[in-house]
């Protein structure tokens, strides 16, 4: 399955998204935010925005399906938060961390809010856009700007996780990541200490426990406690739904497993544990579309309808004159 996932990926058209804004981080970085169904919204509109996070090597082509689903079924606008260093966007400065940065996620979201201040925002994270995505709900706890979320096939410890990836797909996603940040950016990579050592990587395992220094981080240590959402999960109090499939060879069973007895227990969340679905594919049907789409629209659409101005009122009872 998760090669009709590439396959499909491979040979899908272009999606058009209505804007591509890049954002100048304080520290002169660029991140990206690709807006869909945004060109009749208005500043003093309530209706929800989805805040998509992508995958470890994509961008807001790889999560078209879900802008789309979300366009089609809820009628929302959604943005892509897009990380440093990919896409299209400028490598301005010699740092890349592949599960992405909460302090650059708080700066996009910050912007989105000040841009549509009454719209409440409710997040979907992709593989590795929902470690992004958990590491910042974990961080804020009850001052998280996220009204509700959905988290599609995480890994949990990232630390473990990405050495458990089957062998063959580690192999294949250690060389993509060289191709995708090494070689793109390689004029402004290379001279950062550990390039090299990150560059020999065979593994997505090899490539992740030396990725520190290109992090800005000083160890593998310090990389880890910064960067993995298995540290603070237990602290998110956003609603929440996580995803995960028995099947997964990327975000393995084994992971779920080793997080299930505080899993059970986090307020406010649905764990859906799948029979099937590999990794973030979920296909259905003789079309191969994503059942995960349909099920991310069904429960913003549920928390949507429990947020405090879209609860009915209860009709007063008049007294009757005798």
């Amino acid at each position: 399955m998760l090669a009709l996932l590439l396959f499909r990926e491979h040979r899908s058209k272009f999606f058009h998204y209505d804007k591509l804004e890049h954002l100048r981080m304080k520290d002169g970085g660029f991140t990206g935010l690709a807006w869909s169904n945004i060109k009749e919204k208005k500043k003093t509109d309530s209706d929800p925005i989805a805040i998509v996070f992508h995958t470890i090597s994509g961008d807001e082509q790889d999560v078209k399906s879900i802008v789309k689903a979300i366009r089609a079924q809820l009628k929302w606008a959604s943005v892509v938060c897009i990380r440093r260093g990919h896409g299209n966007l400028p490598l301005s400065k010699p740092q890349i961390n592949t599960m992405g940065s909460t302090s650059d996620l708080k700066e996009q979201l910050s912007y989105i809010k000040k841009k549509f201040p009454k719209s409440p925002l409710f997040g979907v994270g992709i593989s590795a856009g929902s470690g992004l995505l958990a590491r910042y709900l974990g961080e804020s706890g009850t001052k998280s700007l996220l009204d509700a979320a959905v988290a599609i096939s995480p890994a949990y410890d990232i630390e473990k996780a990405f050495h458990r990836v089957h062998p063959v797909y580690s192999k294949i996603m250690g060389q993509r990541l060289i191709n995708y940040f090494l070689k793109r950016h390689y004029e402004t990579l290379s001279s950062v200490r550990g390039f090299q050592e990150v560059l020999e990587s065979k593994t997505l395992g090899e490539f992740q426990d030396r990725l520190h220094r290109l992090s800005g981080f000083d160890d593998k240590e310090e990389y880890y406690r910064y960067s993995n959402p298995a540290l603070v999960m237990k602290n998110i109090r956003t609603p929440i739904m996580i995803l995960n499939a028995k099947d997964d060879p990327i975000c393995v069973n084994q992971n779920v497993l080793e997080n299930l007895h505080w899993l059970e227990n986090l307020p406010n969340s649905i764990h859906v544990y799948t029979k099937r679905g590999s990794h973030i594919a979920y296909y259905e049907g003789w079309k191969a579309i994503s059942w995960s789409d349909h099920l991310v629209c069904e429960y913003f659409k549920a928390v949507q309808d429990q947020l405090p101005k879209n609860k009915k009122k209860p009709k007063k009872k008049t007294a009757k004159k005798r």
